[in-house]
């Protein structure tokens, strides 16, 4: 996690977020079955590749 950040995972899709301090968390089961290929995906099936890292996680600021 980052100084600051609520919790140490935030799982994100299109507009939600939930932040939990586990990966056990029944909250995280939920959320993946709720939004991953959800009706709020502006382009289901597509892939997410090709994307670029920046950020803290690609030794950037």
């Amino acid at each position: 996690p980052y100084a600051g950040q609520e919790g140490a995972i935030t799982l994100t899709a299109w507009g939600k977020q939930v932040t939990v301090d586990s990966a056990d968390d029944r909250r995280v089961d939920q959320f993946l079955a709720q939004y991953v290929q959800g009706p709020q995906t502006p382009e289901p099936g597509a892939p997410c590749t090709g994307g670029l890292a920046k950020g803290p996680a690609a030794g950037q600021s």
